[in-house]
């Protein structure tokens, strides 16, 4: 529902001069100019002591008033630059906690096969792609969904090989991801390449899926995919310094000013440090490699959040499980349409004990862990790692995470609140996922799945995201999806699990103070006040006023980070 009394009419609200009091709007000693002022705008501050203001002052990269526009006015001097929010919302700058920012570039120049209407269409794509590009070049990309098809089969080899001979281009290499990224498609020629055939042995925490024949169809799963990752021609430094560009500009537009890139290589982090020196970074990056890695850091001598204002390090990622779309997600009880499978619990997590061993050294090392896990028993196992961890090394502040956290066993929600691990949620995946996932999981389970209201309501800190490329990076797209939870097939109006739903300002909080918490960064950034980090987001409309089913249309006007306008509309 939307919330109606959250702003009432600014100029008249008491509550405005709480503000000047609790965010440093009253002065009386002399001040220099601001270098940027946000006038006359309907202002969130994500304070809860006091949540409204007109008027925000800035000088170089940080916030010095938010309050009454009369009294912010006073720091305007000549070469103040004034952006006229003109009664619109602004809010803290957006912080995806979870994504892919390379992948995501990249996917903004790959053939997207997301709403191929079926094989056919799938096929052809990739032949137009693969005419775009040098002879030998691969195809990449895809982020393909079969379930929108009918019927809903995966692609195979042969669809693609038959394409491409058709078009004269037999010997195109072919690697496509689905949009969860735990499941590819690769065509013959890749197959060759990666050595996979009928005698290859099945890996730890991955499938390869065969024919009635027993050969490669060319879907693999999860571990299965990383013969094709050892061929696979590297990232020129140039084409990867395009896609992180491409990346900033496109999250500038839709108001996003810090993401916490998962799993990046030590190549990308090479390109945003080479970015960082010539100023050109527009977008907050905390990096977290691979925790296979963890020695790396540990060697160095970083901690969680080391670095500054636009890039950090000290964070380290992991995988329990793949996901429900690959059936490769671990639960405690078969999926409810195919009784032979519960999923796959990740390599990394074969045996337990070695994840359990890298969980405590890079804990040790004060580096922050945050683990991928989706099914009800992959969420269940990280928890037992995490407890073993306090209960070993006894409390500190850590900031243990759990991302995706999608489907819940029940027990878990007041574990997960007990010991302190921060749930870092992807709304958007709940209306996509929504479309199929209770016939894979049955009426009980599904009762818990992305159980955001849950996880409030027992007290367990949220950070928002998308994991943009496997879902949009738009933020209005998330906040509809959270508060809405209206399917993307338009079949669930009222909501999948509308139980789960939460509200506008909890999503947003989520989005902002939420996200800077789950970084360490609360005292920096996720909010409009005195002190903070100069970021924030102009919209064109309200959407703590505006009906629910809108705020997916909603556009950003003006995204100002580090008090520079990055993105003016």
């Amino acid at each position: 529902m939307a919330h109606k009394t959250l702003f009432p009419d600014v100029a008249a609200a008491a509550g405005v001069v709480v503000v000047m009091g609790l965010l440093g709007g009253c002065r009386t000693a002399p001040h220099p100019a601001a270098d940027l002022v946000v006038a006359g705008g309907r202002i969130w501050t994500g304070v809860a002591e006091a949540p409204l203001a007109e008027s925000v002052a800035v000088v170089g990269d940080r916030i010095v008033a938010v309050g009454r526009a009369s009294e912010v006015d006073a720091w305007r001097g000549p070469n103040t630059r004034v952006v006229e929010a003109g009664g619109r919302l602004v809010v803290p700058g957006f912080n995806d906690a979870h994504l892919h920012f390379v992948s995501g570039g990249l996917q903004l120049e790959s053939v997207d096969l997301r709403d191929a209407s079926g094989p056919d269409e799938f096929a052809r794509r990739i032949v137009e792609r693969a005419k775009t590009l040098p002879a030998g070049e691969w195809v990449t990309g895809g982020d393909w969904d079969e379930t929108r098809w009918d019927p809903p089969v995966f692609p195979d080899a042969a669809l693609v090989d038959k394409a491409l001979a058709e078009a004269g281009d037999p010997d195109r290499p072919v690697y496509v991801t689905r949009y969860d990224g735990h499941l590819a498609l690769v065509n013959g020629v890749v197959l060759r390449l990666a050595g996979v055939d009928e005698k290859s042995p099945v890996p730890a925490g991955g499938e390869i899926l065969c024919d009635a024949h027993g050969n490669p169809t060319g879907i693999l799963k999860d571990a299965a995919m990383t013969p094709v990752d050892l061929v696979v021609p590297p990232l020129s430094h140039e084409r990867r310094l395009r896609a992180v560009r491409k990346a900033l500009e496109h999250a500038a537009s839709l108001g996003v000013t810090s993401v916490q890139d998962m799993n990046p290589s030590y190549d990308d982090v090479a390109v945003y440090a080479g970015l960082l020196e010539r100023g050109e970074l527009t977008t907050r990056i905390y990096a977290a490699p691979p925790i296979g890695k963890w020695k790396d850091q540990t060697l160095l001598g970083l901690r969680h959040s080391f670095g500054g204002p636009w890039l950090r390090l000290g964070a380290l990622k992991g995988y329990a499980d793949g996901s429900l779309g690959a059936r490769t997600a671990y639960f405690f009880e078969p999926f409810t349409d195919d009784p032979s499978s519960r999923g796959l619990l990740s390599d990394e997590m074969q045996p337990v004990a070695a994840m359990r061993d890298r969980v405590m050294s890079a804990d040790s090392a004060g580096l922050q862990v945050c683990i991928h896990a989706i099914g009800d028993q992959g969420i269940s196992i990280v928890l037992d790692l995490y407890d073993e961890v306090i209960r070993a090394r006894g409390p500190a502040d850590r900031r243990f995470r759990i991302e995706h956290c999608q489907h819940m066993a029940a027990r878990d929600f007041d574990r997960f609140a007990a010991l302190g691990v921060i749930a870092s949620v992807q709304p958007y995946h709940a209306i996509d996922d929504g479309r199929w996932a209770s016939g894979r999981l049955g009426p009980e389970r599904t009762s818990r799945t992305y159980a955001f209201r849950a996880f409030l309501d027992k007290g367990v800190r949220i950070a928002i995201g998308t994991d943009w490329n496997v879902a949009p990076l738009d933020p209005m797209q998330t906040v509809y999806a959270a508060v809405t939870r209206a399917t993307i097939d338009d079949r669930n109006p009222g909501g999948w699990v509308p139980e789960q739903k939460i509200t506008v300002p909890e999503v947003v909080s989520g989005y902002t103070l939420g996200s800077a918490y789950a970084e360490f960064q609360e005292k920096e950034k996720g909010t409009i006040a005195k002190g903070r980090l100069a970021d924030m987001v102009v919209l064109e409309a309200d959407i703590f006023t505006i009906a629910p089913e809108t705020i997916r249309d909603v556009k950003v006007e003006t995204t100002i980070a580090g008090g520079q306008v990055v993105w003016p509309r």
